[in-house]
């Protein structure tokens, strides 16, 4: 299974390579299961902080048919699922809404979101999922919130009973899923162009057939979404949880309990990984010194930045710019599976 970019610590940046498929831990008694969302990376894999530009992309039937067609509901904390099925159907879950979907159908699942699926035997399309930062960082890059705003919460495309054209967004998700597995010149940039044009044709699809879209309330999605927001913006000025509690008119207790609900993570360690991943970012893609990283984020103190660093990426800033950067390069040069 080649997954471009990486999740967890062990995996290069910008890299390739090739994780064994770990199937699900076998549940736990039925009153322990209901008190425990199974987390994972991809499904059925421990889950890890997705970092950077990790994205992946698999039919449909590959992860379904080692399950048996059914696909436990879980959720991932920091991955963005667009699910595009073909031919088939079957009964979908999402949060506490339970769908039953037939072709063709596009559903799109932000991070937390519980989901899970029991597709019926012989169904067919392409799952593609992104780190919520790349999907940033891309729809930053081209400055079009348009392609990012319908994002912020789940929904399902089900246009069954009238035809309409789809070729663009299944065009662009074939070539995603070419190029994921062949190592051509431009292969970056053409994946990342493609995801683009899964974006926008997602949210045109979303838009045209609004008739036909279902959108799925997930209570306490929205707050959630404004408080990501807020650390996106505001992550480097070192607010305390006070503040950003404040910003969205909530106790801090309420703030920790929604963020406890969505990520499983109390707000304070979201904000700090949000700045350590910020930290990978120029420490990868720029020359700057561990000193003026650490600067720039808001750290006076080279020394102080450092202990933050390792407490949140298990190494020190220049022990993980020496061990990603030469992979960073040589995946530049070319090379791979071809």
């Amino acid at each position: 299974m080649a997954v471009f970019g990486h999740v967890g610590q062990n995996a290069g940046s910008f890299g390739f390579f090739y994780a064994p498929y770990a199937m699900p831990q076998p549940r736990q008694p039925e009153k322990a299961a209901k008190l425990l969302i199974p987390s994972y990376s991809l499904y059925g894999q421990i889950d890890h902080a997705a970092e950077l530009r990790f994205l992946h992309v698999e039919t449909l039937s590959s992860r379904n048919k080692l399950n048996n067609w059914d696909i436990r509901p879980h959720r991932h904390h920091d991955l963005h699922q667009i699910v595009w099925v073909e031919r088939g159907g079957g009964k979908v879950t999402l949060d506490d809404s339970l769908l039953n979907l037939d072709a063709p159908v596009l559903i799109s699942i932000p991070p937390s979101v519980v989901h899970g699926f029991q597709w019926r035997p012989g169904s067919e399309g392409l799952v593609l999922t992104v780190a919520e930062s790349f999907k940033s960082e891309l729809t930053t890059l081209v400055g079009d919130a348009a392609i990012a705003e319908p994002f912020q919460a789940p929904f399902v495309v089900n246009t069954h009973e009238e035809r309409f054209d789809d070729m663009k967004l299944a065009a662009a998700l074939r070539t995603i899923a070419d190029e994921f597995v062949y190592e051509r010149v431009g292969r970056i940039t053409t994946i990342a162009g493609c995801l683009l044009i899964v974006f926008a044709e997602a949210a045109r699809l979303k838009r045209v057939h609004s008739q036909n879209v279902l959108a799925i309330n997930v209570k306490g999605a929205d707050q959630y979404s404004r408080f990501r927001q807020l650390v996106e913006e505001r992550f480097r000025e070192h607010w305390p949880v006070s503040a950003y509690a404040h910003a969205l008119a909530m106790t801090e207790r309420s703030l920790r309990r929604l963020s406890m609900r969505f990520a499983e993570q109390s707000p304070v360690r979201i904000i700090n990984r949000r700045m350590v991943l910020e930290a990978k970012r120029n420490l990868l893609y720029t020359e700057l010194s561990i000193a003026e990283v650490g600067y720039i984020l808001g750290f006076e103190d080279p020394s102080y930045f450092t202990r933050f660093f390792i407490n949140y990426a298990n190494e020190a800033p220049l022990e993980f710019r020496r061990r990603h950067l030469p992979g960073s390069r040589q995946l530049a040069a070319g090379g791979g599976k071809g």
